[in-house]
C-alpha cells in the first residue's frame, strides 16, 4: 500500500525568491518601526507566552518555511539545505536584534533570538515531515508570468 501523497505546485524560482525577500523585508520593517504604546504584557494563544514571543516564533517559522520552499530544487541533500535554512533564519533574527540595539525605542533581547531559533526549528521539522507526503509539480500557468529579462 502506498501512502497518501499531496500534490502542491512548485512555482518558478523567481517567484519563490520574491516571497523570501518579501518575508525578510516584512520582518525587518516590523522589527525596527516604533512599537505602538501598550499597557501591560499581552498574552498570546493559550495565555502561556507573551504575544511578542508568539509573533517572533511565527515570523521566523514563516521565514524558514518560505526559504525551504525556495530551496526545494537544490541539488544538495535535504539535511544540508535544512541546516542552512535554520542557520540563516536564526542569524537573520540575531542581526535584527543587533539593529534593534542601536534604536532608542527598541532593545536587544537574547530571548527573542532563542524564540526565533525555536520557530525556525519547528518550521524545518515541519518541512521535513511535509515533504515526505508531498509531490511538487511545476505550475505552468505561473511560469507564463515570468518577468521579461533585460
Amino acid at each position: 500500500m502506498t501512502g497518501f501523497r499531496l500534490r502542491l505546485p512548485l512555482v518558478p524560482r523567481w517567484l519563490r525568491w520574491s516571497l523570501v525577500v518579501a518575508v525578510l523585508a516584512t520582518l525587518l520593517v516590523f522589527s525596527v518601526v516604533r512599537p505602538p504604546g501598550t499597557t501591560g504584557r499581552a498574552l498570546g494563544p493559550l495565555d502561556v507566552f507573551p504575544l511578542t514571543a508568539w509573533l517572533h516564533a511565527v515570523g521566523y517559522a514563516g521565514l524558514a518555511f518560505v526559504l525551504a520552499y525556495a530551496l526545494q530544487t537544490s541539488p544538495r541533500p535535504d539535511w544540508q539545505v535544512l541546516c542552512v535554512v535554520f542557520a540563516f533564519a536564526t542569524a537573520y533574527g540575531a542581526g535584527i536584534e543587533l539593529i534593534q540595539s542601536t534604536l532608542a525605542y527598541r532593545t536587544f533581547d537574547v530571548g527573542d533570538i532563542l524564540v526565533n531559533a525555536a520557530g525556525a526549528t519547528v518550521a524545518v521539522t515541519g518541512w521535513k515531515l511535509l515533504v515526505r507526503r508531498v509531490r511538487f509539480y511545476r505550475c505552468r500557468r505561473i511560469d507564463a508570468l515570468r518577468p521579461p529579462l533585460g
